[in-house]
């Protein structure tokens, strides 16, 4: 019995001068860099500042020039993304670690994640795209792929549309720049294309003739090119009125909404009538 605990003594001896030989070791480790550790949290640190007071400036200078926000945002987004980098390389740098390594790490990095986000490289590129080829641009209202919206910025990877009832959407610029895109804001005037119908006993030229001053009287209804007021279609149950007027683009809304109700009003008070789906049901009689 007084074998076995010397014995036991003796492991438990031994074990315990190997753990403090390994702290030992791993403290002077940690002491002969602890400088190192230092220096390299005060050039993140410091870095971090620096892009900080980068950036502040950089959105200075946009807002003071003749850039336009298109540019701006995307520009505000690559320069950040390429600082961030710059500072990681340095703060490994000043860790020890070799110049060598890092551009072969940055390499074999580069290579794995161009492999694995070639999604995202094509957004990236797509941005490049948008930036110069602009088939957008920021405060822009445009149709994409069933979804409209105003474009509120353009960053690397997505642009950002607000849509009309306030909610976001983020749509990937690789899918923006391989799409066909309608731009409602690229020129300051819009067409607005508009039908009333009427009874086919009701008087044609008379409704023409009351849509005729609504139009002359709106001010947001450009008179040049002239309004157009045409019967456009003989349907089942109704002579349909073509309307056809030019407005600014942030009169549009305003002035579909207007001519309806104006138009209902004057139809209601002059006596023409709209018509609506009727259906006639003839029974036979049983001989």
């Amino acid at each position: 019995m007084q074998t076995t605990e010397n014995e036991l003594t003796e492991i438990l001896t031994e074990e315990t001068e190997n753990v403090t030989t390994i702290f030992t070791k791993l403290a002077d480790q940690v002491e002969g860099h602890l400088p190192s550790l230092l220096f390299g949290v005060l050039v993140f640190l410091m870095g971090m500042v620096i892009i900080r007071l980068i950036m502040k400036a950089l959105n200075r200078g946009l807002d003071r020039s003749k850039v336009e926000r298109t540019a701006g945002s995307f520009l505000h987004s690559l320069v950040s993304a390429v600082l961030y980098v710059i500072l990681a390389v340095i703060v490994l740098s000043v860790l020890g670690v070799p110049m060598t390594s890092i551009i072969t790490v940055i390499g074999t990095a580069g290579l794995a994640i161009g492999l694995a986000l070639q999604n995202s490289l094509s957004n990236i590129a797509g941005g490049f795209i948008i930036l110069f080829s602009k088939p957008l641009k920021v405060g822009d209202f445009v149709e994409f792929d069933g979804i409209t919206g105003t474009v509120e910025s353009i960053a690397i990877f997505q642009t950002k549309l607000r849509r009309e009832d306030g909610t976001t959407v983020f749509i990937p610029n690789g899918k923006i720049s391989d799409a066909m895109i309608l731009n409602y804001t690229e020129t300051p005037n819009r067409r607005l294309d508009l039908s009333f119908s009427i009874g086919y006993e009701d008087d044609s030229e008379k409704a023409k003739a009351l849509i005729q001053d609504i139009l002359r009287s709106h001010p947001n209804v450009m008179q040049t090119p002239a309004p157009l007021v045409r019967i456009g279609k003989l349907a089942d149950s109704a002579v349909e009125l073509y309307v056809r007027v030019w407005t600014t683009h942030e009169h549009y809304w305003t002035l579909y909404y207007d001519l309806h109700e104006q138009v209902k009003a004057a139809f209601d008070q002059n006596g023409v009538t709209i018509p609506y789906p009727q259906l006639d049901v003839h029974q036979k009689s049983a001989t």
